[in-house]
C-alpha cells in the first residue's frame, strides 16, 4: 500500500477570502485559456463554482488545496483524482490537462444533481519529514496559520498527499521547463513511434502499443488518451475500428455521436453517462446505472434495459462494453505523464536519463 498523509484545512475562510478565491479562479482561467475566455468556458466555470458551493466546505476545502500547490516550493501533481474533471482545478493550476478541450465531463468527479464532498490526491516529490515539518507551517499571513494539520480519522474528509512519488521527483527536476510545454509537439510524438527510445518515458516499454498504433495515425494529444487503456478490453475495439480492421455497428445519430471518438467502442465512463442521459438519467442515476455494469450486477439489468428501447442493440453494447470503461480523466492524467516524460526524454535527453537513474536508484541526487 503506498502511504500517503490526510490533512484536513485549518485555513480561515470568511466571504472576503471566498471573494477573493473567486476571483483568483477567473484569474487563473484568463491565463490557461490565454484571456480567449468563450462563453462554454464562463458557463462551465459557474457551473463548477455553483456546484461546489452546494457542498458545505468545499470552497474552503478547494482554497486549502490551491494553497498548498500554490505556496508550497515543492512540485505537486494530481494523483489518483479524477478532479481532471474540473475547469475550476485547471484554472488553479491543480490539474495540467484542459478538460474544455479534452471534453471531460464535470459529473465523473462531482455529480450536479446530488454533489458530494469529493477528495483529492497529490502526489509530491517532497519527503514525508519535509511535508510534515515545512509544507503544514508554511507562512501566510502576519498570523502564521498553520496550513494543515495531520488528519487520524480517515473517514473525515482531507487533502490526501503521497510523500516521495518518485515521477512526481522526475518531474520536479524539470518543473521550469514544463511551465509551457506544448501539447502538440511532433519530435515528441517521433520519440514515442521508436521502441529504442522508450526507456524512461511513463508506463512505457518496448512491446507497448503505442508505436504499433500512432505510426499509423497523425499523432496528436488526443490520440494518446484511448492507447493509455491498453489492459481494457474495449480498448482493442478501439483500436481495430480506428484503423478500418473491423466493421462497426451503426446506431442513431446522437448514439454515433457520442461513440464517435473512440470509433463506435464503449471506453470511457464518461461516455455510459452521456448515453444515460439520453434515455433520461440524472448524473447520480447514470453513475449508479454505471456501477451497475461495472460490477456485472446482471440481476438488476432488466430494470435499466426498458429505458433503452428506443436505442435497439444499445443496451447489449452496453452490457458489453460498458462493464470495461475507465474514466477519461483518469486516462487524459495519464497520456499526460507519457507525453511529458516523452518531452523531456525528447528535448533534455541527456539531463532527464540522468535525472530517471537518480530516482530509480536511490530517490535522491
Amino acid at each position: 500500500m503506498i502511504e500517503c498523509i490526510r490533512f484536513r484545512s485549518v485555513l480561515p475562510f470568511d466571504e472576503n477570502v471566498k471573494e477573493e478565491f473567486i476571483s483568483e479562479i477567473w484569474g487563473g482561467a484568463i491565463d490557461r485559456w490565454r484571456g480567449n475566455i468563450t462563453p462554454d468556458i464562463e458557463a462551465r466555470i459557474e457551473m463548477e463554482i455553483a456546484t461546489f458551493e452546494q457542498v458545505e466546505g468545499y470552497m474552503a476545502y478547494l482554497y486549502f488545496v490551491w494553497r498548498v500547490t500554490y505556496d508550497s516550493g515543492y512540485y505537486f501533481m494530481p494523483y489518483r483524482t479524477l478532479a481532471h474533471a474540473s475547469a475550476v482545478c485547471y484554472a488553479l493550476g491543480i490539474t495540467e490537462v484542459d478538460p474544455i478541450r479534452l471534453g471531460l465531463d464535470f459529473n465523473r468527479f462531482m455529480q450536479t444533481d446530488k454533489p458530494r464532498f469529493v477528495e483529492i490526491g497529490l502526489a509530491t516529490n517532497a519527503t514525508k519529514s519535509q511535508i510534515q515539518t515545512e509544507i503544514m507551517n508554511l507562512e501566510f499571513d502576519e498570523d502564521r496559520e498553520r496550513l494543515g494539520e495531520r488528519e487520524l480519522n480517515d473517514d473525515a474528509p482531507a487533502l490526501i498527499i503521497y510523500p516521495s512519488q518518485r515521477t512526481a521527483q522526475l518531474l520536479g527536476y524539470f518543473s521550469d521547463k514544463l511551465e509551457y510545454m506544448p501539447f502538440d509537439d511532433q519530435a515528441t510524438f517521433f520519440t514515442l513511434l521508436r521502441s529504442e527510445d522508450l526507456t524512461g518515458v511513463y508506463g512505457c516499454n518496448p512491446n507497448t502499443v503505442l508505436q504499433k498504433y500512432l505510426q499509423q495515425a497523425k499523432p496528436y494529444f488526443e490520440d494518446l488518451i484511448p492507447l493509455c487503456a491498453d489492459n481494457l478490453p474495449a480498448h482493442y475495439v478501439f483500436l481495430h475500428r480506428r484503423y478500418n480492421i473491423a466493421s462497426k455497428t451503426k446506431f442513431a445519430p446522437e448514439i454515433e455521436s457520442i461513440l464517435s471518438e473512440t470509433c463506435g467502442g464503449i471506453l470511457y465512463d464518461e461516455q455510459v453517462y452521456a448515453i444515460a442521459k439520453l434515455v433520461g438519467y440524472t448524473p447520480s442515476e447514470a453513475e449508479a446505472f454505471r456501477k451497475v455494469l461495472n460490477k456485472h450486477k446482471k440481476q438488476e439489468y432488466n430494470t435499466h434495459r426498458q429505458r433503452f428501447r428506443k436505442y435497439k442493440g444499445l443496451f447489449g453494447k452496453l452490457i458489453k462494453d460498458g462493464g470495461w470503461t475507465y474514466p477519461k480523466a483518469h486516462l487524459a492524467e495519464v497520456a499526460r505523464l507519457v507525453y511529458t516524460t516523452a518531452y523531456l526524454k525528447t528535448h533534455f535527453p541527456q539531463e532527464f536519463v540522468q535525472t530517471a537513474l537518480c530516482v530509480a536508484a536511490s530517490n535522491e541526487c
